[in-house]
């Protein structure tokens, strides 16, 4: 999935700039709204890994590594 040009632009002008640890904030805030949103995703059951498997298995992991860096 490749992102908007609006999503893009945001990126590029507000967040990629930022320090590390508040970017790792808006993962973990983009990712508690995701998850507090009904469940309308569609489950891949697959055995194989695809380039957006390991993009949401780094984006787990950031959050994993905010959630870390608070305690």
């Amino acid at each position: 999935m490749q992102p908007t040009r609006v999503a893009q632009q945001i990126y590029e002008t507000s967040i990629k700039n930022l320090p590390v640890v508040e970017r790792l904030w808006l993962v973990k805030m983009v990712l508690d709204d995701l998850m507090s949103t009904p469940a309308t995703w569609i489950v891949d059951e697959s055995d194989e890994w695809n380039d957006e498997d390991y993009i949401d298995l780094v984006r787990a992991s950031l959050a994993y590594a905010a959630r870390s860096l608070r305690e």
